[in-house]
């Protein structure tokens, strides 16, 4: 082939492109990458002061291990081995608590963030020291949801359904700070947080997967916040981005330090807020939490007919090795594949919130919910197939069977 063709074709084809336009769109993004580092060394900071801190006060995870009187874990539920401490989202959630309180005026829409937040951090982080039960837990939750559903933050519509939910409305002062409760929406919002969180949480059974797929919601977070000027999320979004980037060194197999309760319970909760700051939107959140929050609705449901609760106390108290994680185990998985798995499907859905505006979103939402179903459920069948036929090979009785 003629090169001297092949390269004015070439030109030709490069004159079609606007990079001027590419490269002033790609400043946008590289404007916050000082915040991006800023996370990162916060994190690389505070992960071994905080390790040292969890190791000589044992605030650790042992498997198997009873901590006042109650099961501190699931020896079959968890997937890491031996004595790892505790308390490591501390490095990626004091760094946001900090930068909320400084790079942002404090008032009406920041403060309940920030007391919020405070809440989860502490009540986490105690969950982690004494291995709080399930119902202090659910109230800790609640409190922060409530707090943020009184604040001007409202849930006022389900914009893809076309739902109003700001049927009453009441707005008031509080310490001289502006308060607003919209009902039927701040419930809905309240039950949305808390489902958040503990979807979230659900996922951290084996090292790394809740840090890597938070690492990728928290950067689609960052790109829609760009693209709507939402400046709160974009700051955030991107601090704790930063931070994740680095703490995943610390977190994936083999695991030197885990996210804990105090870290596990903020980030559900952030994404969450986040999302619906950024473009006001419920979809938005379902879509970059559609795996964990099916795999929670799932294995709510599959405990529900298989053990057949009195309460939904009773229900909170089961536990086990169910997750869409352990289903992966059982189909020969390792715990760095798992993670490669569950952070490729988190970016593959999570990446039509970004693709998606208008009326697509509706059909997004849609084929997202149907593919999160569709995945767990096969795997869970795969599993479980799997499982039964090595039951079947090991049994005692299989080697006198013809």
């Amino acid at each position: 082939m003629d090169l001297s063709i092949t390269t004015g074709f070439l030109v030709k084809l490069l004159n079609h492109f606007d990079f001027s336009a590419a490269g002033e769109a790609l400043e946008k993004y590289l404007h916050f990458l000082p915040i991006f580092i800023l996370g990162a060394i916060a994190t690389l900071i505070l992960t071994p002061i905080v390790g040292k801190i969890a190791l000589k006060y044992d605030i650790t995870y042992k498997p198997g291990v009873k901590r006042k009187g109650r099961d501190f874990d699931n020896q079959q539920k968890a997937l890491h081995e031996g004595i790892t401490p505790a308390l490591g989202g501390l490095a990626i959630t004091i760094p946001v608590f900090i930068a909320i309180l400084l790079f942002f005026k404090i008032d009406s829409f920041t403060l309940p963030i920030l007391i919020a937040l405070l809440i989860l951090m502490v009540g986490s982080a105690l969950d982690d020291i004494f291995n709080l039960s399930a119902r202090t837990q659910f109230i800790y939750q609640l409190l922060a949801a409530g707090i943020i559903a009184f604040s001007v933050i409202n849930l006022t519509n389900l914009s893809i359904f076309n739902i109003q939910l700001d049927a009453y409305t009441w707005n008031f002062s509080l310490f001289g700070l502006q308060q607003s409760l919209v009902l039927p929406g701040d419930i809905l919002l309240i039950l949305w947080l808390v489902a958040c969180i503990n979807a979230f949480k659900w996922t951290a059974g084996s090292p790394g997967i809740i840090e890597s797929n938070s690492l990728v919601i928290f950067l689609l977070i960052f790109i829609i916040g760009i693209r709507f000027s939402s400046i709160f999320s974009t700051t955030i979004s991107i601090l704790v981005a930063g931070g994740l980037s680095l703490f995943l060194l610390f977190a994936l197999p083999p695991q030197k330090i885990m996210t804990g309760s105090a870290g596990k319970s903020v980030y559900g909760f952030l994404i969450c807020v986040l999302s619906i700051i950024t473009d006001a939107k419920l979809s938005t959140t379902i879509i970059l939490l559609a795996l964990p929050i099916i795999d929670f609705a799932y294995v709510i449901i599959k405990r529900y007919v298989v053990h057949k609760p009195k309460s939904f106390k009773e229900l909170l108290k089961i536990n086990g090795p169910d997750h869409f994680h352990h289903q992966l185990i059982k189909l020969g998985l390792n715990r760095m594949q798992i993670v490669l798995v569950e952070m490729a499907i988190t970016l593959l859905l999570g990446s039509f919130a970004i693709l998606t505006t208008g009326a697509f979103t509706y059909f997004a939402l849609v084929f997202v919910i149907a593919i999160s179903i569709g995945t767990i459920v096969f795997i869970n069948i795969k599993a479980s197939r799997k499982q039964e036929k090595e039951e079947k090979e090991e049994s005692p009785e299989s080697k006198y069977s013809y």
